[in-house]
């Protein structure tokens, strides 16, 4: 207030100054007294408003500068506050220190929107927003991996997408808005509700498990016990002996297929460290280059970066993809030009296709396979998949199969850093 008040005296007084001025002069021209000073005094009063407007203007202009540098978000203009007149000193202090308030609100505002962001990073379901005109304006890692999709920038490029999507029972979608001022902001939660009923259908496993290893092993362990004492009596003959070594033999067979179920009801939580996935890739491919050799198997690994680390379990993760190299040999069986890929990839999160170009999985087995003790092959016990699933559940990650059709396998597994 004190500096607009200095402001106002000022241009007064240069006001009072032209109008003396000019008014002397007219006078003595008037009263034909001074015919030349009086012409000089009107010169001087047209000097004075000349003054008078490039003072007005010089702080119309610097009024300016500082409501476009406000417009433009700059917050590095600087108006000087020494070597000026009294009346600019002022004025200059006062903008920086509006520019000033204006910074640490924009910061403030800048962490605060950063923090949301980041919290919206560690949710686990998919959430996009759209304002009015189509615009996406948010969108998290999670709804981009659900959608499988690169970073939109309209609405109208995801809407075949979740058309498609909400056909499917994989993924719940649900829709709201909200007002933000005079804007109407749709937000899209996206949830993978087949990871819910995963996560149900392995606890249930579990706990069948669970329950069948403790009354297999009660119940086979004394069995196998009983037969090795009675095959040792001197009196029995062996006919007898014969039957009870079949019943100690098959007695022990079940108990090694009972082991399959501790894999499963008994599978610690990973010891998660961090650890070179491109050096464990290219350790599994030497270790398997003489078996792909041996079948005339072409493995190749493609990483990108070239270099990529990840923290988790290392041995339990080895486990997975050896399992699923394994089967991918497997299904190569009795070709000669069978191949293998493995393609890494670490951006925002970590994924791992493995290729081959088998024979492929029939549409209605491949909901299956994932199943513990489900199996097509004439050997195994068939938990394979359904641990290495698991592994990669307890990582925070998915394994599915992208794609199996004759000539062409993906098992696809999306991981966090």
């Amino acid at each position: 207030m004190i500096f607009s008040r200095h402001i106002y005296w000022i241009i007064l007084l240069h006001i009072v100054l032209i109008l003396t001025t000019s008014g002397t002069g007219l006078w003595l021209i008037v009263s034909q007294r001074g015919f030349t000073i009086g012409t000089l005094l009107i010169i001087c009063s047209l000097f004075q408003i000349g003054g008078l407007v490039k003072k007005l203007n010089s702080f119309n202009q610097k009024l300016r500068l500082f409501f476009d540098a406000i417009e433009d978000k700059d917050n590095m203009l600087y108006f000087p506050e020494h070597n000026v007149s009294k009346e600019q000193e002022k004025l200059n202090r006062s903008l920086n220190r509006i520019n000033l308030l204006l910074s640490k609100t924009q910061s403030a505002y800048s962490k605060q929107e950063h923090f949301y962001r980041s919290l919206l990073e560690e949710v686990p379901s998919g959430v996009l927003a759209w304002d009015s005109s189509g615009k996406i304006i948010m969108a998290n890692s999670a709804a981009l991996s659900l959608l499988n999709c690169p970073q939109p920038s309209q609405y109208h490029q995801l809407e075949s997408l979740l058309q498609a999507q909400d056909k499917k029972s994989r993924l719940s979608l649900s829709q709201s808005q909200m007002k933000l001022q005079d804007e109407t902001i749709t937000i899209l939660s996206i949830k993978d509700i087949g990871d819910e009923l995963s996560d149900q259908e392995s606890e249930s496993w579990n706990k069948l498990s669970h329950v069948l290893t403790h009354e297999i092993m009660n119940t086979i362990a004394p069995i196998i016990s009983l037969s090795q004492t009675l095959s040792t009596y001197p009196d029995i003959n062996e006919k007898a002996i014969r039957g009870l070594r079949i019943i100690q033999a098959q007695s022990e067979r079940l108990l090694e297929f009972t082991e399959s179920f501790r894999h499963l009801s008994y599978l610690p939580q990973p010891e998660k460290k961090p650890f070179s996935l491109t050096a464990t890739l290219q350790n599994l491919q030497e270790l398997l280059s003489g078996d792909c050799k041996e079948n005339h198997i072409t493995f190749t690994l493609i990483c990108q970066p070239e270099s990529i680390d990840m923290n988790g379990d290392k041995n339990q993760l080895s486990q997975v993809l050896l399992n699923l190299l394994k089967n991918s040999m497997q299904a190569l069986e009795g070709r000669t030009d069978g191949t293998i890929s493995i393609h890494a990839q670490q951006d925002e999160r970590i994924s791992i296709d493995i290729i081959d170009n088998g024979s492929g999985i029939l549409p209605e087995l491949q909901e299956k396979i994932f199943i513990p003790f489900f199996t097509t092959k004439s050997e195994g016990t068939g938990i394979g998949l359904s641990l290495s699933k698991q592994i990669i559940r307890y990582h925070g990650g998915h394994l599915t199969i992208q794609e199996s059709q004759p000539g062409k396998t993906v098992f696809h597994i999306d991981m966090p850093q």
